[in-house]
């Protein structure tokens, strides 16, 4: 049963402690890399549909979160039973398929990225990198994470926080080109690879892509904070939304400024850092550089024992071992053929939509339950 009271206060030190987890959780490889903002928010080649991606982005997270929480505070704590509480197991167990079939292919383009990020960075090999990636994810996903510790919750915020500093600083640079680089796409001098068929849709579908990584996480700070009012979880709700669609949106204006590079830039935001940063830029690139590899580490792991575990539970066994080297494999070998930026569109764009129903069915039954609760609350 939920907790109504609204006398606790929380400390601003645990709010901030929430919220930065939270864009942890959101922190991936694209993100980082800079893909995300090319092909989200800088192909349209206009600002008032750039704004507009971000808009719908954020609309789209906040309003998923708040439902997650909302049936967190009933006794939901992961993406089945959310669904169940808002549709039942049928729709439950199709929505958990959507989140496993994202996290594997979300695996792709992570391990690409840490190879890609070498490459650019370092010039080695990408494949190099990638198998670097590999051995990484292989390595710590067979001991099992449940002894290992969450290092995504002291990293993502500072990715976060040197993205939204590198925006504002390039913006100084790269916002006065932004008509340039408008010329440049619309002319069709630049070709920019596109994800989402209209503003309303990208936004619709990096939205998607947002929510179906945090349920567990929404819904168990639903669940942990009932003890304190609901305005709590709305302020982390909306800092979570706000700051990456906020960040991402300025990085993206800054890349159209910059798109005749930005466009072929398998890491964008990287090829940001070490212009801006002039002198300084091979100190300021390596630390990015190890910024974002350490960003892709935190997430890969997981991503590849969520998807074993959920077929073989014993982590232990030669089974869960054995399949956890064979899908290291299998993405090494597929990576090796299809370029980063093309994994990040296809996956994100269309595993995005399936976030986007998600958003849909969830948003509309929390508002029922809403309007439920103060009817009752009213009678």
């Amino acid at each position: 049963m939920e907790n109504t009271n609204t006398n606790n206060k929380m400390s601003f030190g645990l709010l901030i402690a929430y919220a930065g987890s939270l864009l942890a959780y959101l922190i991936g490889s694209g993100t980082a890399s800079g893909q995300e903002s090319v092909q989200y928010f800088s192909s349209w080649g206009s600002v008032p549909s750039t704004i507009t991606v971000a808009v719908v982005n954020a609309i789209v997270m906040f309003c998923t979160f708040k439902a997650y929480t909302y049936a967190g505070r009933h006794g939901a704590t992961d993406l089945v039973s959310v669904c169940e509480f808002y549709c039942g197991k049928v729709v439950g167990k199709i929505f958990t398929a959507f989140a496993w079939i994202f996290n594997a292919c979300c695996f792709f383009f992570m391990i690409s990225g840490f190879g890609n990020t070498i490459n650019q960075q370092w010039g080695l090999p990408i494949w190099v990198g990638c198998a670097v990636a590999v051995v990484l994810a292989v390595g710590t996903a067979t001991m099992g994470l449940g002894g290992i510790v969450n290092i995504i919750g002291k990293i993502g915020p500072v990715v976060v926080a040197f993205l939204l500093f590198l925006g504002i600083i390039a913006a100084f640079k790269f916002f006065p080109q932004i008509p340039e680089g408008v010329e440049f796409i619309r002319s069709g001098k630049v070709e920019v690879m596109q994800a989402g068929a209209s503003p309303v849709l990208a936004g619709l579908s990096f939205g998607g892509c947002s929510i179906l990584l945090v349920s567990a996480y929404m819904s168990a700070i639903g669940k942990e904070l009932s003890i304190y009012p609901k305005k709590y979880t709305t302020v982390i709700c909306l800092i979570g939304a706000l700051a990456i669609s906020v960040t991402v949106c300025i990085l993206g204006l800054c890349h159209v400024g910059n798109i005749e590079a930005s466009s072929t830039a398998a890491i964008p935001n990287l090829l940001i850092a070490n212009s801006v940063f002039g002198a300084a830029s091979g100190v300021f690139g390596v630390v990015f550089a190890i910024i974002i590899l350490c960003s892709i580490y935190s997430t890969f792991c997981p991503m590849l024992w969520t998807c074993v575990s959920t077929f073989i539970k014993d982590e232990k066994s030669f089974q869960y071992k054995l399949a956890c080297i064979l899908a290291g494999a299998g993405v090494f070998a597929v990576d090796m053929f299809i370029p980063y930026a093309k994994l990040v569109n296809i996956i994100m764009t269309y595993c995005g939509y399936t976030g986007g129903i998600v958003f849909a069915v969830l948003t509309v039954r929390w508002i029922m339950f809403l309007m439920k609760e103060r009817n009752n609350t009213a009678d």
